[in-house]
């Protein structure tokens, strides 16, 4: 008992892990603004965010920088080929660090040490890259003063505002600068009687003693180099430095060598890097890689056993009915079973394996170096046993079990995205049937099932035999309790099986891509009625359109509106179209094609948001209005702190960067106090009204004297 209620309060800690994460967000970014140089671009190296320390040291305007390429700052200095090696390296997913000299806007040149790192989408390719730089104005020009002077005093005067030691061969101090005292809180007349490399961190400490003989051995007035260790601290803590080491010589004839360090201080950029290569790369609920990062391992691991001939295995996991539990027991209960799957996961596979959280429950494991189909069964058994175990959450027993498709290479594919299509396949067939089971991949599995084909023709025919129709549910102004809008959302009503809930026919529609032509019908029909209303009117109502990934991945999709809002004369400045956080998994195309909709005069606002923490990271970079609180949130916010800790912090998220918010499924009076208190605007929910035919939302806009009877 003891210790299911220690888990208990473990797993009540990662919900509080969570909460701070949501703040150090926030913090980051400060500490990034009010430090460092940081412009983020495009695939094509356009410039969409610019902070106010790049404005400032440019001199440029933020609008005279965003779409512009950094050929605005290029000073002419770097040959075309120090560019070249530049894009190269990032270009293959690599972060590049270098030192670059800009001008600014009155033509004055600056100096900057820049690192550049991209973001990768799930093919491995970058779609964005972000620079962080620090000004290194002040060092460059003291570097050009080292080359015209040797007299060593002068060049230690030049770098007072760096840590600076003039060393021998051996280590032995033959000056310290100030800055030891001041700044590492070092006594000086101590420290001179040490050693420089007892400060230097163990396993930095070779390579910086080859770096330095190296430089011995060239000889030569104008050589050396630039290194980053790890430098013991006064406080007996080590802190990241950049370090410019060159030799020099005494004005003695003997000409005595000299090593001068001059280092700076980087533990603020190096810890930035990581939180960001952390955001990138990481699931922020498991800690767990996210699918970007695997597919990046498993590209690799593929490319070095084609040789070895190695086989290895790819497990797709999905948890079995998480979505119900999710919507009974809220999203607090669901993040601790999802941290539980993953711990289970990794309590049963090898040190050398890959586990990652792909998205929402679904996990992947790359099983490393498989001798044979039994090693696989092996771990599959072991992890099915882990989720038959009970689990113990806030006092209450769960029963969570897991469905596992299995793909082998090089049976079942030889490219990564084979692989992974195939082992879901075989978690699909799972699903369809008993669950709480596995299944390997079997060529049979890619045909589709009769009672999908019976599904997928009927779904043709209705959409032929206009069997589908709009119902609307009113969006209102939780401030004032005006309408100000509604959510238009699909019915379906089948001539033999009667209404058709949406849940059992949008995901097939998205499988199969009917989800295209079905959504055109949605479109339209919703600008169609909302002309209608106009005409009546009803005033500026905004018309919400759900619109998945797979409408916007369709090359005519813009067009398409476009010639919807001509047919029907409906402004588009009243058409909102809600998109689920999947579009996060492919901004790198998404992004545009928002881009061009937003300036058509279209809203777009983020469905379901709060349900996948990672989004927190990107959605200031995505060109949205709205953001629309999921209703599991909204459900028991007046009286767990959990949730109206979130819904506060996506409220103040969304103010920081100028959206509005919307909270779904909005049930009590009590809902609607909260939210108003914690300074959400707007809401929906059967509080307000259920979704209503045509004729009923017209009845309800006059009943409730929204315009005159």
């Amino acid at each position: 008992m003891n210790e299911n209620i220690s888990k208990s309060f473990g797993q009540s800690d990662e919900i509080q892990r969570l909460l701070q994460e949501l703040k150090e967000l926030r913090e980051l970014k400060y500490a990034i603004d009010k430090t460092s140089i940081v412009a983020v671009t495009d695939a094509q190296g356009r410039i969409t965010y610019a902070n106010d320390l790049f404005c400032e040291i440019t001199q440029f305007s933020r609008e005279e920088l965003i779409g512009k390429t950094h050929r605005i700052i290029n000073s002419g200095y770097h040959p075309k080929e120090f560019f070249k090696r530049m894009w190269s390296e990032i270009g293959r997913g690599n972060i590049w660090r270098g030192e670059i000299k800009n001008k600014k806007k009155d033509g004055t040149y600056y100096w900057v040490h820049s690192t550049i790192i991209p973001f990768l989408n799930e093919k491995g390719k970058p779609y964005k890259y972000m620079s962080i730089r620090t000004d290194i104005t002040k060092e460059k020009e003291l570097e050009e003063e080292l080359k015209q002077s040797y007299k060593k005093y002068e060049l230690i005067a030049e770098h007072s505002d760096n840590f600076v030691a003039l060393i021998d061969e051996e280590g032995k101090f033959h000056y310290i600068s100030p800055t030891f005292n001041l700044l590492l809180h070092y006594d000086l007349k101590t420290l001179g009687q040490q050693n420089m490399f007892d400060l230097i961190h163990i396993k930095d400490l070779d390579s910086i003693k080859r770096e330095i003989q190296n430089l011995l051995k060239n000889g030569g007035r104008k050589t050396s180099t630039k290194q980053e260790f790890r430098l013991l601290h006064g406080e007996g803590r080590y802190i990241d430095v950049e370090a410019n080491i060159k030799i020099i010589y005494d004005d003695e004839p003997s000409s005595k060598k000299f090593i001068l360090i001059a280092m700076s201080d980087i533990s603020i950029r190096k810890e930035v890097e990581q939180n960001l290569y952390h955001l990138a790369y990481y699931d922020s609920l498991t800690n767990l890689p996210n699918r970007s990062n695997f597919m990046k391992e498993l590209r690799s691991y593929v490319l070095d056993i084609q040789l070895a001939k190695e086989k290895f295995a790819l497990l797709f996991i999905d948890l079995d009915n998480f979505k119900l539990i999710n919507d009974q027991q809220g999203h607090d209960i669901g993040d601790l079973v999802i941290v539980n799957a993953a711990n289970n996961i990794k309590g049963a596979i090898r040190e050398k394996d890959v586990v990652a959280r792909m998205s929402g429950d679904e996990f992947i494991v790359l099983l490393k170096g498989i001798e044979n189909e039994e090693d696989t069964m092996d771990i599959v058994r072991k992890i099915m046993e882990k989720f038959r175990l009970p689990i113990h959450l806030n006092g209450k027993e769960y029963a969570i079990t897991c469905s596992i498709g299995i793909a082998f290479y090089p049976e079942h594919g030889k490219s990564p995205e084979e692989l992974i299509k195939n082992a879901d396949a075989a978690l699909s067939e799972v699903k369809r049937n008993s669950k709480d089971n596995y299944a390997i991949y079997d060529r049979q599995l890619e045909n589709v099932s009769l009672e999908r084909r019976i599904i997928e023709n009927a779904m043709r025919k209705g959409l032929n035999e206009h069997q589908f129709f709009l119902e609307y549910q009113p969006k209102i102004n939780i401030q004032n309790n005006q309408l100000v809008g509604v959510e238009a959302l699909v019915r379906w009503n089948h001539p033999d099986l009667g209404a058709i809930p949406p849940g059992k026919f949008i995901s097939l529609a998205e499988a199969t891509g009917l989800i295209v032509p079905l959504g055109e019908w949605i479109l339209k029909e919703s600008c169609r009625q909302g002309r209608e209303w106009q005409n009546k009117g009803f005033g500026q109502l905004i018309v919400a359109v759900n619109v998945s990934v797979r409408q916007l991945q369709d090359p005519n999709f813009v067009q398409q509106v476009e010639q919807i809002l001509k047919d029907t004369g409906f402004n588009p400045k009243l058409l909102e179209l809600e998109l689920t956080e999947s579009i996060l998994a492919d901004l790198n195309s998404i992004i545009p094609v928002l881009n061009r909709l937003r300036n058509m005069g279209i809203q777009i606002s983020v469905d379901d948001f709060g349900t996948g923490y990672s989004s927190l990271s990107y959605i200031k970079h995505l060109p949205v209005d709205t953001l629309k609180v999921d209703a599991s949130f909204v459900k028991d916010i007046h009286k767990n702190e959990e949730s109206k800790a979130i819904v506060k912090a996506i409220i103040n998220l969304a103010n920081t960067i100028g959206l509005k918010v919307i909270a779904e499924g909005i049930e009590n009076e009590a809902h609607v106090i909260t939210l108003r208190n914690d300074g959400c605007m707007f809401g929906q929910g059967f509080y307000y009204s259920r979704p209503l035919k045509k004729e009923e939302f017209e009845e309800f806009v006059q009943s409730r004297g929204f315009i005159p009877s």
